[in-house]
């Protein structure tokens, strides 16, 4: 049995704290312990009901999924419940008129272009320290180190391939360098940091199990207190009234199937179904029905094509 001393251990822990700052060291339930988990809501009542009650502060969050699965969507919705949010579209597909169309507003969504993922981590490391509320990285994928980005544009100038391999994950190792520093700060700060990615298939995949799997390595898993995983599970379409469009049905929004695959602040492999229309944002299953009805009405009133 351990031979405690107690009155060291208290001396222990005044010490630390009297050095390393007010708070680093404290017991369950005292006034110092940071134990309820601030949260905000996504303006998704099925999806703030499976992630415990909404995002939470100060965490780092990943949505994930396939392509054409909503992820851009939803963070344009997150970012719009803030009165001031960052938005990081590295992959350089920024949408400004879809981003209006899910709330956000002019001074209230700031929009910064990184040309590579070491830009992304500053300016995200940046506005953390500011304490700004949340921050979306759009995507994981897109975070190329300089190195990788300036060999290419060396190439290209010379005219020559030599020399363009990237390295083998570079994405990885750039986020296993600033992720860690990233969680630190936002836990004082109550940044709140949404990082998207996609899925790859796994080149290695066995007969059973998982056989797809997220780029950027272990660090997004690792440090995310919430993991989501999202999907397609079928469009929303009307009859095609458009004579310029031959398609026989016009998709006018989809149902994202939201999973919760980890979670620190919540029971996890919880699910919900939202609707999403694309110039109407996300709704609920009844008012996404009388939309699309008004649409539909709208459709047989429009002229037809003339010959």
């Amino acid at each position: 049995m351990a031979k405690t001393n107690k009155e060291k251990i208290i001396s222990l822990c005044k010490e630390i704290d009297k050095r390393e700052g007010e708070g680093s060291m404290f017991t369950l339930d005292s006034e110092k312990a940071n134990l309820k988990i601030s949260r905000w809501s996504t303006g998704i009542e099925d999806m703030d009901h499976i992630i415990g009650g909404g995002m939470p502060e100060g965490r780092i969050v990943e949505i994930f999924g396939p392509e054409a699965s909503g992820k851009t969507s939803l963070g344009y919705q997150l970012i719009a419940r803030h009165k001031l949010g960052l938005y990081i579209p590295i992959e350089g597909t920024f949408d400004a008129e879809r981003a209006k169309s899910f709330g956000n507003k002019s001074k209230q969504m700031l929009v910064y272009r990184a040309r590579y993922g070491e830009q992304a981590m500053h300016k995200m490391l940046n506005f953390a320290e500011a304490g700004i509320p949340c921050i979306v990285l759009d995507s994981i994928p897109a975070c190329k180190p300089k190195d990788d980005v300036d060999k290419i544009l060396k190439a290209i100038k010379s005219g020559s391939d030599e020399g363009v391999n990237e390295r083998m994950g570079g994405v990885a190792r750039l986020l296993h360098k600033y992720l860690p520093v990233l969680e630190e700060v936002i836990e004082f700060t109550g940044t709140t940091v949404i990082l998207i990615n996609q899925v790859r298939d796994k080149m290695d995949a066995m007969m059973f199990g998982e056989k797809t799997d997220t780029p950027g390595g272990r660090a997004p898993k690792h440090y995310s207190s919430l993991r989501m995983q999202v999907a397609r599970k079928g469009w929303i379409d009307i009859p095609n009234k458009n004579p310029y469009n031959s398609a026989n049905q016009e998709k006018i929004g989809l149902i994202m199937k939201t999973k919760v695959v980890k979670s620190k602040v919540c029971n996890p492999m919880r699910e919900c179904e939202v609707p999403m229309l694309f110039d109407k944002g996300f709704v609920g299953f009844e008012e996404a029905n009388e939309l699309r009805k008004e649409k539909m009405k709208k459709n047989r009133e429009k002229p037809q094509k003339e010959e």
